[in-house]
């Protein structure tokens, strides 16, 4: 069943210059990025830092136009809310908040994204404050038990965060993302600032609250082995597109787009022979945004690019199983191995 629908969305950020600051230029951070999410399913959102993918997430919960007001953003974030279906994108601040107890967003940096000022109990009884009617005996008993659920004890509630490790601190941002029972979850990478050994547990204790609370995740990492462990599909971004999105096993065995293949190549293997043996490495740098390559953003670095690849930015086509932005896939082999690309 569908639960969120996004429709050719599109967030361009302003670039300024000059002593009056005028606008000279923009940013195309998202270029047409489409997919839904079903309910109970995660779906990971891999690619490069700067391809888009934390602004995605962002525009999801409509918190852009607060944190960069020249911003632009066209599209459509359909949420099946129980009571119809809201379009997200469209909605000012104040209309917003009836669906922001919904949709709820696990930051990327668990140092910065909690108060230092408040203690444990005042971050995770902030929503609950803010979105529902309970009384305070009824929010201090509920934060109790959030708290249970992520493996906190009641007698850390009167502590601060700068008390508590890297993991201890993200399984408050959770528990602070679950007071308001969500039904979606945007996690923006959420085990990248921690350990090896801590990032298998946060995974974890995802995976069960999931389970237990029935929600939805969009998981954004560039990690692909933890988000082929969490997610059921993956979606591969390059510089404001969706290159290949299908099932996580399939895309993370046999990835299709150039672009994919080379990313799956960079993920570590137990054997550093086999990964040498297996590691495709792209030339040239990724495109300046400001500035991108007209058709396919990722023709200048593409090993099987065509000339007709700059005439129009390729759709998403159905190959195998998954969907493909490259219409020279699969009829065309893509050098693997130690090879160079150009």
């Amino acid at each position: 069943m569908t639960l969120l629908e996004v429709q050719d969305l599109r967030v361009r950020f302003p670039v300024t210059g000059g002593v009056l600051a005028r606008k000279i230029g923009e940013v195309k951070a998202v270029d047409g990025v489409s997919f839904t999410l079903n309910r109970g399913e995660t779906l990971g959102l891999v690619g490069e830092s700067g391809c888009g993918k934390s602004t995605v997430g962002r525009s999801v919960i409509n918190i852009l136009r607060s944190m960069s007001p020249g911003v632009e953003i066209s599209g459509k974030v359909l949420y099946h809310h129980k009571d119809g279906v809201v379009d997200l994108a469209s909605l000012s601040r104040s209309q917003m908040r009836p669906y922001r107890s919904d949709i709820q967003m696990i930051f990327q940096d668990p140092y910065s994204s909690l108060n230092p000022r408040m203690t444990v109990n005042q971050i995770v009884e902030e929503p609950l404050r803010i979105h529902t009617k309970d009384s305070a005996r009824a929010r201090r008993d509920k934060v109790i038990q959030l708290l249970g659920k992520v493996g906190l004890s009641a007698e850390q509630s009167n502590r601060y965060p700068h008390e508590f490790s890297g993991g201890q601190r993200q399984r408050i941002g959770i528990a602070r993302a679950l007071a308001t029972n969500p039904q979606i979850i945007v996690a923006d990478e959420p085990v990248s600032a921690l350990d090896v050994s801590i990032q298998a547990q946060v995974i974890n204790l995802m995976q069960d609250l999931q389970t237990e609370f029935q929600l939805s995740y969009i998981f954004i990492a560039h990690d692909l082995s933890v988000v082929r462990h969490i997610s059921n599909r993956i979606a591969v971004m390059y510089l404001g597109h969706i290159v290949e999105i299908g099932p996580s096993e399939r895309i993370y065995n046999t990835p299709m787009h150039p672009y994919s293949r080379a990313l799956l190549s960079a993920v570590p293997l137990p054997d550093p022979d086999a990964a040498k043996n297996r590691r495709i490495q792209l030339t040239g740098d990724v495109p300046n945004p400001i500035r991108k390559p007209s058709g396919c953003a990722f023709r200048t670095r593409c090993p099987i690019a065509m000339p007709t690849c700059g005439d129009a930015v390729p759709p998403l086509e159905e190959k195998e199983g998954r969907w493909v932005a490259c219409p020279w896939v699969p009829q065309h082999e893509i050098p693997d191995g130690r090879k160079k690309l150009t």
